[in-house]
């Protein structure tokens, strides 16, 4: 049965705790709760997050959760009788249920939007990937589906807009950029003394010890190695001064006990710290002084505002993605190049001006509370929906 309303189909390509599903689940809690768009959602595979996808929405899957066969068969690259079988009901109840809209959050989903073109409504592409991501994750094939299909596209940064100009072709006056956002009001004040002494006695930590806080998988993309590098070198200039401790915030199982093999062969093996994965990491960010983006890409990262929102000044580099655009001159430190040398140094002068680290961490928190709020961007993207769907329903009148 078709509703009375064109709906708006979300489209995430998994439901990974990671920074584009984590930015959907946040804009359809939004979406649901300030403004009368009825949605539906189709997540490209399962993960973590589907039951809070499915919580907040109806949601499908594109790829069903596969038997212990179908992992075999796909390793194999063959097909299953179940595969075909899902997409033709998916199709059908997609075709029954009045989508007016896709909204296709992230540039990677070029097979879902093939699949999709029977709906012959119009597309709306997010970007949250710049080009090492894009090329990890899709082919020619795929990225000139995304073109054919997306006639409109939103970018979380002027870097991703840059890119997707340049070396994707598309026009630039087909593309708006709304800065990345969080949900500043869902942030609880924690005691910064409480989380101090809890954080230093879970990782035996001094008392009196500074604290560097990097968070991100553990990738090359993310700057893991040159996190290293930068304790390191930090360590060396600051020694007179103090002790000072490293800890880098998620990351699997498999790559945490790698990266926790490789610190013990490092001199300052004490000091760094891997914890993995935490739900929740506004402790460690209000247990630290500084907050390091060691990242070699990185469009518009969550975790800088989410430090930002826990006064924490940025140290990144520059022609890495959006961070600059956030960081600027007054929120932090940006760092030509990937110059490790000059990233530490900039570390030290955070951590030896309480001063200068507590203007540009309160810098930084207003920047977020000004620009970066979800109350602030999430209705610049409701605004772009509902002038699609308003298009879309005066042509429809007028055929």
């Amino acid at each position: 049965m078709k509703t009375q309303s064109p709906t708006v189909l979300f489209v995430s390509h998994d439901a990974s705790r990671t920074g584009a599903p984590i930015f959907l689940l946040r804009f359809l809690h939004w979406l649901r709760e300030y403004r009368q768009i009825p949605f539906q959602i189709l997540v490209g595979s399962s993960g973590d997050m589907l039951p809070e996808f499915e919580s907040v929405g109806h949601t499908e899957l594109f790829v069903p959760k596969p038997t212990p066969l179908d992992r075999i068969l796909r390793r194999l690259k063959v097909g299953t009788p179940e595969d075909s079988d899902h997409k033709s009901s998916l199709r059908k109840r997609l075709a029954e249920s009045n989508v007016g809209l896709v909204y296709c959050n992230t540039i990677v989903n070029g097979k879902i939007l093939d699949f999709l073109s029977f709906l012959n409504c119009p597309v709306i592409c997010h970007v949250h990937e710049l080009e090492q991501v894009i090329r990890l994750n899709s082919d020619e094939t795929s990225l000139g589906l995304v073109k054919r299909f997306a006639p409109s596209f939103i970018a979380v940064s002027h870097a991703v807009k840059q890119n997707l100009v340049t070396n994707h072709g598309i026009p630039e006056d087909k593309i708006r950029v709304i800065h990345g956002f969080i949900p500043t009001g869902e942030s609880k004040q924690t005691e910064i003394a409480q989380a101090h002494s809890d954080v230093r006695r879970e990782l035996r930590i001094p008392a009196e010890a500074r604290v560097v806080c990097a968070c991100g998988s553990i990738e090359p993309r993310k700057g893991t190695d040159l996190f290293l590098q930068v304790a390191e070198r930090v360590s060396e200039l600051y020694k007179n001064k103090g002790p000072v401790h490293f800890i880098w915030v998620g990351g699997g199982l498999e790559q945490v006990t790698a990266m926790r093999k490789h610190v013990n062969s490092l001199s300052h093996r004490n000091t760094i710290h891997f914890i993995g994965h935490r739900k929740d990491v506004s402790s460690y960010y209000d247990a630290s002084d500084v907050f390091l983006l060691p990242s070699r890409e990185d469009p518009f990262p969550l975790v800088m505002m989410e430090a930002a929102l826990r006064k924490k000044a940025i140290v990144c580099f520059d022609h890495a993605g959006g961070a600059p655009e956030f960081v600027e001159r007054d929120a932090g430190f940006v760092v030509p190049g990937l110059d490790v040398n000059k990233m530490a140094e900039r570390v030290v002068d955070l951590l030896t001006s309480a001063e200068l680290r507590n203007h540009m961490g309160a810098v930084a928190r207003q920047k977020v509370l000004d620009r970066h709020d979800i109350s602030i961007c999430a209705p610049k993207i409701s605004a772009i929906i509902h002038h699609e769907l308003l298009v879309r329903e005066a042509r429809v009148l007028g055929a």
